[in-house]
């Protein structure tokens, strides 16, 4: 790597300026929130907070969300195959893209609810706080785990222009280029901001020979303040961001060999068994490049040769997105109160191709395209009668669309490898693969089995697909009041009821095809008696070996929820507070956006019609019109109780802030990958129990050190009915389904750590700066921590991501208008994990998602 010759002298460096700070404590500096939804001080704020400043950010390199989970102790949020994984206390929204996220996400007071919006890069931020636990009062539903609340940078009219022009060069080819400008008039101020970064990917694809994962990312944000009086202000922001990435950072890392899926999953299907044995011959090579770092061994989609395009699939390996926001706030000062007004639009769309058999196979791609509209409005007013109680009441409105088409295609003739391995496996050369069968469904409907007589069987496309379509409507409403009563001047009660509704319309629509008669589920290429003929063979396929089916479903759901608060806060004196809460809060329920699971009337992987009716030459016309029980899922709740304090010392030199808790939850939403697709369930109960602390000390006046540390422990308290893992799938394909509990197969999950829920977490650092000649000069480290946890859902020992430690560092020097930076991210080149999950189809083996390592840059700043 271009830097990795300087990771030492750069931690040494940084090691030396602050060992050498004089001795000289200095105060803190006050820190600034609205975590209530006003200005305070944190330490006023009777809720376990973590903030992170734009100097963070900036000292640190933060890109994105994913990376700012490294800095804030139990919380996680990661890219996934097909969604964004965000936890927070080990509770949050899995795969399925019909979940709403338990953590919420508050950009300039406008609520964005879905994972797919935490893609975005961190760009002009003025603040990020970190709300743990439910805070179902002031922000609502969807935030049974915490939120995320941040502030965007605003310019402040009557300042004079000033601007800001970074610039970044790092290892990978990576380039980052942001700024803004901003200036006005005493009652007008215009702030533009703008964003771009590429990289060529940290992870190496042996089989394309190429870095995987390239990414580019651009936005921009207007902002616009109008204060026209003392008395009336208004904010208005317009926000545009896009990202390609091409590839991603996945790799199958653990892959069966003959004898160990002989032993672990001897009942695996007949694509599986191929797929392993198509690999063994023409891959010999593949179990020893499984596993390594940084590595991963995948055609992309491009099957076997990059040269000719794509086999299968609309694109190659690819992730596009593009988010707008727009958010206007609006305040009035009106007699002793407050009005404001926070009226929100976000978009998104987005168009991914996964290749997701992970091998380098032409076997099995995903594409998705979505688009998700939403329209909110709050109204609040906050004000005091007397001198001892103040309060804030509100209502809000909330509407939102998602649209998303989905396509699921598998290649049975695998880019011709699968003629070319009948002929090889009968003796023959690999030159007579035109006389073979040409696909794997020729073999698996016809009489001909792999025994060197060529002929095919009644049902031979190359390719069948799936087709899914779902759209998702939501409305909502809530009025909400929250009152705080000072019953002395030290001690203080505040009383919190939200109440809430909400109604979803579903459609969950699908339709199977092939290569024979259109992938599309259209009338391509045949006659309508044929393509009914194939059409029954392809029903049989889909449901025996994928579980799926034509359907039309249809779901309607209302809901509705109060969610009481009441807090108690002590100030023992003028620098300690202690408080102690209790909260509830729900999660609203809603349909499921899977593309597989059998219909409601009929038992899993059992096909509509049986194929053995006129040599299979029956029209099959079967749609579904009844779901299954996974189709519809209930609201989630939380009941949470938490104790804190909040604490200076030194004369405001040190802070100390801790919080202990703990919460149950009730139909918890899960969902879990099963091979072949997913499982959505609510366990009955779970119980997420911890104590976090914040310490922060200001050692002189040019050092600063601080740790942010969280034990924590979640558990199931009652999930009998577990997904179940793949090894016992294997055993019996109905485990975890009311039947197979029945017949004693089931995964019994209770007392088992929930999703990436570490027993431990933590950021240390360390800050210096010191003036030097007329200039400044700054150093500092960073190390982040989080110990085992499990990220697949099934306690599958495999998919158990191992502790890490990261480190960063930074070294810079700067004027009043310049300043430049070294820095590393990751310096010791940790191999950390995100996600580790079964191989689709593949039973046993496993695929994992990489984070970056080790990236070495340097930043230039130049301000105006």
């Amino acid at each position: 790597m271009l830097f990795s010759q300087k990771r030492l002298p750069l931690a040494v460096a940084v090691t030396a300026f602050v060992a050498a700070a004089p001795v000289s404590a200095q105060q803190l500096e006050e820190v600034i929130v609205t975590a209530q939804k006003r200005a305070e001080n944190l330490q006023d704020v009777p809720i376990s907070v973590s903030t992170v400043s734009a100097e963070k950010i900036a000292d640190n390199t933060i890109l994105n969300f994913a990376a700012l989970a490294d800095f804030v102790p139990s919380l996680h949020i990661a890219d996934a195959p097909v969604n964004t994984n965000i936890y927070m206390r080990g509770i949050g929204s899995g795969n399925n893209r019909g979940f709403e996220q338990s953590v919420g996400m508050y950009l300039d007071g406008v609520y964005l609810g879905r994972g797919r919006q935490y893609r975005s890069a961190l760009m002009d931020v003025e603040r990020i706080e970190v709300l743990r636990g439910p805070q179902g009062t002031l922000f609502g539903k969807n935030t049974v785990a915490g939120a995320i609340n941040i502030s965007s940078a605003s310019p402040v009219p009557g300042d004079d222009m000033t601007g800001e022009i970074n610039a970044s060069i790092e290892e990978n080819g990576g380039q980052i280029y942001e700024g803004f400008i901003q200036g006005g008039t005493d009652t007008l101020a215009v702030r533009a901001a703008f964003r771009y970064r590429e990289t060529d990917g940290y992870v190496y694809n042996a089989y394309l020979d190429q870095d995987e994962g390239a990414t580019e990312e651009q936005g921009a944000r207007i902002t616009v303040v109008w204060e026209p009086s003392d008395s009336f202000s208004a904010n208005l922001k317009y926000t545009n961001m896009q990202r390609d990435r091409d590839g991603a950072a996945s790799a199958t890392w653990k892959y069966l060999s003959p004898s160990e899926r002989n032993a672990d999953v001897p009942n695996r299907s007949d694509f599986a068994n191929t797929a392993y044995q198509i690999m063994d011959v023409f891959f010999p090579d593949f179990p020893g490049i499984a596993g390594q770092d940084f590595t991963t061994y995948k055609d992309n989609g491009y099957g076997r040769s990059q040269d000719d395009g794509i086999g299968i699939g609309l694109k190659p390996e690819n992730s596009d997105d593009e988010i707008e926001n727009i958010s206007l706030n609006m305040s009035w000062d009106i007699g002793n109160g407050t009005l404001t007004s926070v009226t929100g639009f976000a978009s998104y769309e987005y168009f991914d191709d996964v290749d997701v058999d992970w091998l380098p196979l032409q076997f099995i791609d995903r594409s998705d395209q979505h688009e998700y509209d939403q329209f909110s409005q709050e109204l609040r007013w906050a004000s005091q009668i007397g001198d001892r109680f103040s309060y804030t009441v509100g209502a809000y409105y909330d509407e939102n669309e998602l649209d998303m088409l989905g396509q699921v295609v598998i290649d049975t003739n695998f880019d011709g490898l699968f003629p070319e391995f009948v002929a090889l496996a009968n003796g023959l050369p690999a030159a007579a693969a035109p006389l073979m069968p040409q696909n794997l469904l020729a073999v698996l409907t016809g009489d001909s089995p792999l025994n060197g007589i060529p002929g095919y069987g009644v049902y031979s496309a190359n390719q069948v697909a799936r087709n899914h379509s779902f759209n998702q409507e939501t409305e909502s409403w809530a009025v909400f009041a929250q009152g705080t009563f000072d019953l002395s001047d030290t001690l203080r009660v505040t009383l919190g009821l939200r109440y809430t509704e909400e109604e979803k319309d579903a459609v969950s629509d699908q339709k199977l095809g092939d290569s024979l008669c259109g992938i599309t589920g259209n009338l391509e290429g045949g006659t309508q008696g044929q393509c009914g003929a194939y059409n029954n063979w392809l029903g049989v396929v889909q449901a025996s070996s994928f579980n799926t089916y034509n359907k039309y479903w249809v779901g309607q759901r209302k809901t509705d929820d109060l969610s009481p608060s009441i807090n108690f806060q002590w100030d023992m004196s003028d620098s300690a507070m202690l408080y102690i809460s209790y909260s509830q809060g729900f999660k609203s329920g809603g349909f499921s956006a899977a593309d597989d699971g059998n219909p409601g009337d009929l038992p899993v992987g059992v096909p509509p019609i049986p194929p053995a009716v006129n040599n299979g030459f029956q029209a099959n016309s079967y749609v579904s019109n009844v779901p299954n029980e996974d189709f519809e899922f209930d609201d989630e709740s939380v009941e949470s109780i938490e104790i804190g304090g909040k604490h200076e010392f030194l004369d405001g030199a040190m802070r100390l802030n801790w919080a202990a808790f703990y919460s149950e939850y009730d139909d918890l939403q899960t969902t879990i990958f099963k091979g072949v697709g997913f499982a959505v369930k609510n366990a009955a109960s779970s119980e997420v129990q911890g104590v976090e602390v914040d310490w922060l000390l200001q050692v002189t006046d040019s050092l600063r050190v601080g740790v942010n540390a969280a034990y924590l422990d979640a558990s199931y308290g009652d999930f009998k009915d577990g997904p179940c893992n793949a090894i016992q799938l294997d055993q019996n394909s109905a485990c975890g389904t009311p039947a197979g509990i029945a017949a004693g197969s089931s995964n019994d999950l209770t007392g088992v750590s929930t999703l990436y829920a570490s027993d431990w977490s933590g950021n240390a650092f360390v800050d210096f700066r010191t003036q030097l000649g007329g200039m400044e000069l700054f150093a500092g480290v960073d190390a982040n921590y989080r110990s085992k946890f499990s990220s697949a859902g099934d306690d599958d020992v495999n998919d158990d991501i191992d502790s890490y430690t990261k480190v960063n560092a930074r070294i810079g020097l700067g004027g009043e208008r310049w300043e430049v930076m070294a820095y590393g991210r990751n310096i010791f080149d940790e191999a950390a994990l995100q996600q580790s999950f079964d191989t689709p189809v593949l039973a046993g083996s496993h695929t994992w998602y990489m984070d970056e390592g080790a990236v070495f840059g340097v930043r230039g700043t130049l301000r105006f």
